[in-house]
């Protein structure tokens, strides 16, 4: 059903391929196969039309509201991927006639989505038909199709219809006002659709082409106008042996484009769209695609990871979470982020969470720094929201939502799944409680200064989220009289499964370190004389800010580890809960089986984990805690924690290898791979897992590459896992671009850019200066440490 490996040995690590088609598994390869650049995703469903399909085109950012009531989410634009073909009158569907072959794959090399079909009608006439289909990443607002019908068997009346089809709702609701439909030339539709609370226009252009065994057709097609469609339809009797090409190319535009910010009128949009979408046809498909291959071999050429495995299916892996990343995150615009699923379906609304700054922004800070500042960036954008929530909520400075969108303010709904023993509907508390999201983004900002040492963004923006976020927490802490100590109550973790708890390790350590940067930052401010502090002190107040975060630093809470076993309690209550048998639902094929069993009142009082919780600070803040005490941890909380949440997997791969357990790294992080790529056909419905997407990367990069920075440090120390015998991978860091070969008996660091500084790094623990362009390093070092 589903394959890992190309039609020939040069594909080999690029091809996801679906083998058989079975409509009950329509929304595995809808996710899998979405197609994007950043600006849109398009989810991969078939041309013809299947029941239970989801055909979704989203545009990054073009958040409505459907109603009052509800939360924001990223409407479903007009649908211009389907089309009704009919041969000799019978429409052409998978569930009807006979498949004789049938092969769909994903090229990752290029984007491109193939499918070839042999098919044979109900009356026994056969047919070949092979689809291709790409959304732009040289040109972020086309996309385009081909399909290829060739009759085997007899001569055929081959009927298509194509068009812009603007009936396409989330789940029922409806976010557009239709607006002008026209037909120009017979040959270019256009749609224009408004959203209903946004206001934001989307113009969608689509146009086509014929040809028959290589001569282009002027054929006439039928033109039709219904109720939020149009379409045109073309009829040609193509003969035996031969091959009829149509070419379908389109395009999107809206007015919340940056071009345009909003003030683009629809007139303004519909000339430039059609003016562009005519321009880029008078190429042809070929040439659209030619300049779409290119802009994806550049990207393979800085981007691409080697791994050279015993199980070939790791160097897919990774290659396939590197596109999915390009496709969530739109690098062209700080305006918007990247949600949890991405632009690949409706799951979680197209909303940003915590995922952005710790499982996806490493990946860009290392790689791509420009694209990364744009999503630090994303979150100055939203300050305003952030202290609006702040506010609302009794506080001072900015308190970050927990589900994101345009403005920043709280998008998380507020009821969700059945509660298993009352019936009603759960109250979803995340957006109420889960806070520690406020200390994450200011650690995204500082761990993207410290990685790539841009000064103009912490001066302009960076700064002034550090204070602000600082401000939220010192005004969050609540003072007990009885041990002299600030405490922090009624939260959420990072483990979902525990609601209303006090004290938590994870949300304490992070609070603390967001005040004590803060504090950090403005004292070098102040002794560099700095026109930045003057501006902020004036704005915020800072010096008094200040003295409020200095006088209580020292006495927040920090869960500490016990003398005797070194593990830190999770929260003041987690240690004396109740212990029950997990193997029922560490076995699970599904995640979050135990809500089957359980309501999240219940959960509460047992002693399992959704995910990682305490773990993650020994990653974010590694250098606060000892070795042994991460390992007593790790041996204490993994055997509790469920991995219901996509994104733990990761993050217990990363932390198995600093505490030595590499084949529990490997097997942890061939898991993770496989949430979204692997053989269960319903893990990723809703969308892709884009947190654990980030994560596979930050596995190999981070785990088994042992990439990590601290205040400024880079420091390396490689690990392979058994099952490997090298891992290369590029590596931007402050400027610098390295690439980075791991063996068995060395590590490589070629710096492949032209410094005039050496430049410093920790390897296995010792400091080396790098003046030219190769360092090489046994790895018998890090048994020396």
């Amino acid at each position: 059903m589903i394959e890992y490996t190309g039609l020939d040995e040069r594909s080999s690590g690029w091809i996801v391929a679906e083998t058989a088609f079975n409509a009950k598994y329509l929304a595995k390869f809808e996710t899998i196969f979405c197609q994007g650049n950043g600006y849109m995703g398009l989810r991969a469903a078939t041309e013809e039309s299947y029941p239970g399909e989801r055909r979704n085109l989203f545009v990054a950012g073009t958040y409505n509201r459907f109603a009052n009531e509800e939360v924001t989410e990223l409407p479903n634009a007009a649908d211009m991927a389907q089309l009704d073909i009919q041969l000799n009158g019978q429409p052409f569907h998978l569930e009807k006639g006979r498949i004789l072959s049938y092969r769909r794959e994903l090229d990752l090399r290029q984007g491109e989505l193939r499918r070839n079909v042999l098919w044979e009608d109900e009356q026994g006439a056969q047919y070949k038909l092979s689809f291709r289909r790409f959304v732009s990443l040289h040109d972020l607002h086309l996309m385009a199709l081909r399909v290829e019908i060739t009759p085997l068997t007899q001569a055929a009346h081959v009927s298509i219809r194509s068009g812009i089809n603007g009936q396409m709702t989330n789940s029922g609701a409806q976010h557009f006002i239709e607006g002008d439909r026209r037909i120009f030339d017979k040959e270019l539709i256009q749609y224009i659709a408004t959203t209903t609370e946004s206001n934001i226009t989307f113009v969608h252009t689509c146009v086509h082409q014929l040809q028959e065994n290589g001569e282009r057709l002027a054929d006439e097609p039928v033109p039709s106008m219904d109720r939020r469609r149009v379409t045109l339809t073309y009829k040609r009797l193509v003969q035996a042996g031969s091959t009829l090409v149509f070419d379908k190319m389109a395009s999107v535009y809206t007015s919340l484009d940056q071009k345009w910010d909003g003030d683009a009128c629809a007139l303004e949009l519909q000339n430039t769209a059609r003016i562009h979408l005519r321009a880029a046809a008078e190429g042809g498909y070929d040439k659209i695609f030619s300049a779409h291959e290119d802009a994806w071999s550049r990207f393979w050429e800085q981007a691409n990871i080697e791994i050279k495995s015993q199980n070939a299916f790791d160097q897919l892996a990774i290659r396939f979470a590197q596109y999915h990343l390009v496709l969530m995150t739109p690098a062209h615009d700080s305006r918007f982020s990247v949600g949890a699923k991405g632009l690949t379906g409706e799951g979680y609304k197209g909303h940003v969470f915590w995922d952005t700054e710790i499982f996806i922004l490493p990946y860009f800070l290392y790689t791509a720094p420009e694209t990364a500042r744009k999503l630090v960036k994303y979150r100055y954008h939203t300050l305003n929201g952030a202290r609006k929530k702040a506010r609302d909520n009794g506080y001072r400075g900015a308190m970050y939502p927990w589900e994101s969108a345009l403005t920043g303010e709280e998008e998380t709904p507020e009821w969700g799944p059945v509660d298993i023993v009352t019936g009603t509907p759960t109250y979803i508390w995340t957006g109420k409680i889960e806070q520690h999201i406020t200390a994450d983004v200011a650690y995204g900002v500082w761990h993207y200064y410290q990685a790539t040492g841009d000064q103009r963004y912490m001066d302009a923006y960076g700064y002034e989220i550090l204070i602000e976020t600082a401000n939220f927490w010192s005004s969050r802490l609540e003072w007990n009289v009885k041990d002299k100590k600030y405490y922090i109550h009624d939260v959420i973790g990072p483990d979902e499964y525990k609601e209303h708890v006090s004290n938590n390790a994870f949300t304490n350590y992070m609070a603390y370190w967001n005040i004590a940067k803060a504090i950090e930052c403005v004292n070098q401010l102040i002794q560099a004389d700095s026109e930045v502090y003057s501006r902020l002190n004036q704005q915020l107040n800072v010096s008094e800010q200040l003295k409020d975060w200095e006088k209580k630093l020292k006495l927040i809470y920090l869960p500490e580890p016990d003398e005797k076993s070194l593990i830190i309690p999770q929260d003041d209550t987690y240690l004396h809960k109740e212990v029950i048998d997990l193997t029922k639902y560490r076995n699970q094929e599904q995640v979050a089986t135990i809500l089957h069993d359980y309501s999240m009142t219940q959960l509460s009082d047992i002693q399992v984990s959704k995910q990682a919780d305490i773990l993650v600070l020994f990653y974010l803040l590694e250098d606060w805690f000892t070795e042994e005490t991460k390992r007593a941890n790790w041996y204490y909380y993994e055997p509790k924690t469920l991995h219901d949440s996509s994104l733990s997997l990761s993050t217990h791969s990363m932390l198995a290898c600093d505490v030595h357990e590499l084949e529990l790294a490997y097997e942890m992080f061939t898991k993770a791979a496989r949430i979204d790529l692997g053989p269960n056909m319903h893990s990723c419905d809703e969308g892709i897992h884009t947190a654990s997407i980030g994560g596979i990367w930050k596995s190999v990069v981070m785990g088994f590459g042992g990439v990590r920075s601290w205040e400024g440090t880079l420091r390396l120390h490689p690990k392979l896992p058994a099952a490997w015998e090298r891992l290369a991978y590029p590596l931007a860091w402050q400027g610098e671009r390295l690439y980075i070969t791991v063996t068995r008996n060395e590590v490589q660091v070629e710096r492949l850019s032209t410094g005039t500084h050496p430049l410093t790094i920790v390897l296995y623990g010792r400091e080396y200066e790098l003046n030219n362009q190769m360092l090489t390093v046994s790895t018998e070092v890090q048994c020396d440490e």
